[in-house]
């Protein structure tokens, strides 16, 4: 009984040969190692970072000439998150972060009423006021 049958081994795996299957696998695992490598990483973030950095500095308005009392008052307004004034290039600059609720209506008003706030600490100076809510611009006053 048992020494009259012959057992036939299959070397195929799923229709497939069961080398190529090894080296498929094989090849796949060589391709994720050199994939995940990160030697150069490094030096492309820092090139990155100082890139951003610079970037940052040249689009960034220069804020040493902020004021912090007119801020502080529209932010008691009611849908006002935030805001900042400051002085750029002859220019009285007034930003207000809105919430999202408020409409553009609303938001054209706050901003005016702020541009007029600005005109009256900064008589001398042109005024430039936009109303952001929800990363989009609402209201721009320039004058």
């Amino acid at each position: 009984m048992y020494g009259d049958s012959i057992i036939e081994v299959d070397h195929t795996f799923g229709g497939y040969n069961l080398r190529f299957k090894s080296l498929l696998i094989g090849s796949f695992t060589l391709a994720l190692l050199v994939g995940c490598s990160d030697e150069e990483a490094p030096a492309d973030t820092e090139e990155t970072v100082e890139e951003e950095a610079v970037e940052k500095e040249e689009t960034e308005p220069e804020t040493s000439n902020q004021n912090e009392d007119l801020p502080a008052a529209i932010t008691e307004e009611e849908g006002v998150i935030g805001g900042q004034v400051y002085e750029q290039e002859g220019t009285a600059v007034g930003t207000l972060v809105l919430e999202e609720g408020v409409s553009d209506e609303d938001a054209q008003a706050l901003a005016e009423k702020y541009a007029e706030q600005i005109r009256g600490e900064y008589p001398d100076l042109n005024v430039n006021v936009q109303a952001v809510r929800g990363g989009e611009n609402v209201a721009s006053i320039e004058e």
